[in-house]
């Protein structure tokens, strides 16, 4: 039987990204003492390989600031443990060795307007 091929995407994009791409203060991620997600490496990747992206589950940037918004662990399987939005918050304002995820989302819906990215339960409205 024949092995599939192995895609892999250089490290050098991710690397460069990292270093390169500002925080808000207009420092890079790294100066600014936080790392990028998952979220991030695993989203610039897909724009790299795919025609049309569809991401469920994830909330939008002003999702913590909604009234009666829905109080979820931020890992399914730690109940008990902070909700997803005190767990954002935290990170975003931590001096170093956060992720800035709410930053991040903003990032993300920008790159929904020039990207087929879609959202998906909950939905995002782009302005």
């Amino acid at each position: 039987m024949q092995e599939p091929p192995v895609v892999s995407q250089p490290c050098s994009n991710f690397l460069y990204l990292y270093s390169r791409v500002k925080a808000p203060n207009s420092e890079s991620w790294i100066q600014s003492g936080s790392y990028l997600s998952t979220g991030w490496f695993t989203l610039i990747l897909a724009m790299d390989m795919c025609k049309e992206i569809q991401i469920y589950g994830m909330i939008n940037d002003t999702y913590c600031k909604t009234e009666g918004y829905r109080r979820v662990p931020y890992h399914y399987y730690e109940a008990g443990s902070r909700d997803e939005c005190a767990e954002y918050h935290l990170h975003e304002s931590a001096p170093y060795g956060g992720h800035r995820f709410i930053t991040e989302k903003s990032v993300f819906a920008k790159w929904a307007k020039t990207h087929s990215i879609k959202f998906f339960s909950p939905p995002w409205q782009l302005s």
